[in-house]
């Protein structure tokens, strides 16, 4: 036992050790660090906190941060409240679930003599309000942010097609266009005057920044894409740039970028057909099986008389 105690202390004592070392970037270059120090004190950088520096390191770590991330999915949902007035909210659902139910097996244990169901029940009742409540929120954002990339992406022939002569910037086209769709969450976006009161550091395009100067349309789109995790965005603002940086037709911009995504709509249509062609096959081979039952019965039935004599 006594090995086991120093070995278990000697792993606790080098992880200790290398956990120091990478906390204090023995392994970086001195001329990064510098740079580093230099950049912080002209407000260049500013140093990130423990747990971003570890998930920018680790993906899985990363990912894990941003699905449990409740106000990012918050933001994405498109829902004002805040992230403890949803944890408030989750927890006094749990709360009552919980309370209800152990009311319920005191009254029949008063009535009966004995628990209704285990304690253990109405624990993981309450849990699975909580997950509930967490998946709802989740599945919100998913679907606002699938809504947002589609709508994005039918407005772009249209935007192309009144952005051709320059007169109509891109995003009063993308505004007007917005107003058309059935589904108006990609003009609420756009319209939403609150948009820097959310938890998310990002502005819709062409609002004024700090300093008075105005933030260009390319800028605003990505910012917005990549705080909502809306690829069109991104490919928007990226398009949009390449028009007033390099001088680019907007009409054959816009017009590629539409049809590469309309490529890509194709082949996802052409897998998922692929893929209901195998999962047509399951329920009819099970709809032979009752048959061959009905066949196969009265012969193993006669074989099994035959045999038991």
């Amino acid at each position: 036992m006594s090995n086991l105690v120093l070995a278990a202390l000697a792993a606790v004592v080098g992880a200790g050790w290398v956990a120091a070392l990478w906390y204090l970037r023995i392994t970086t270059h001195p001329a990064v660090l510098s740079w580093e120090r230099l950049a912080r004190m002209r407000g260049l950088s500013v140093k990130r906190p423990l747990g971003e520096r570890v998930s920018a390191r680790l993906p899985l770590l990363r990912r894990l941060q941003a699905e449990t991330d409740i106000g990012r999915l918050l933001t994405i949902a498109g829902q004002s409240q805040s992230p403890s007035a949803w944890l408030l909210r989750t927890g006094a659902l749990s709360g009552t679930t919980l309370a209800a139910l152990l009311l319920l097996d005191e009254l029949t244990l008063l009535a009966n003599g004995r628990l209704a169901f285990p304690l253990g029940l109405s624990l993981l009742a309450a849990a699975a309000v909580a997950a509930l409540s967490y998946v709802r929120v989740r599945n919100r954002a998913r679907l606002r942010q699938q809504t947002l990339d589609r709508a994005v992406a039918d407005s772009l022939p249209h935007v192309a097609v009144m952005t051709y002569h320059h007169r109509v910037p891109v995003s009063e086209a993308l505004l007007i266009f917005s107003r058309c769709q059935r589904n108006p969450a990609l003009h609420q976006l756009l319209a939403d005057p609150a948009w820097e009161e959310m938890s998310l550091p990002a502005r819709l395009p062409g609002e004024v920044v700090d300093g008075g100067r105005p933030e260009s349309t390319a800028t605003g789109y990505e910012r917005v894409g990549r705080a909502l995790g809306v690829p069109m965005l991104l490919a928007l603002g990226s398009a949009v740039r390449r028009v007033n940086e390099r001088g680019l037709s907007s009409q054959e911009v816009l017009t590629g970028l539409a049809r590469a995504t309309y490529s890509e709509r194709l082949v996802q249509a052409r897998v998922a057909a692929a893929q209901a062609k195998t999962l047509i096959v399951v329920p009819m081979g099970l709809m032979i099986v009752p048959v061959l039952i009905l066949i196969g019965a009265p012969l193993i039935a006669s074989l099994a008389g035959v045999f038991g004599r």
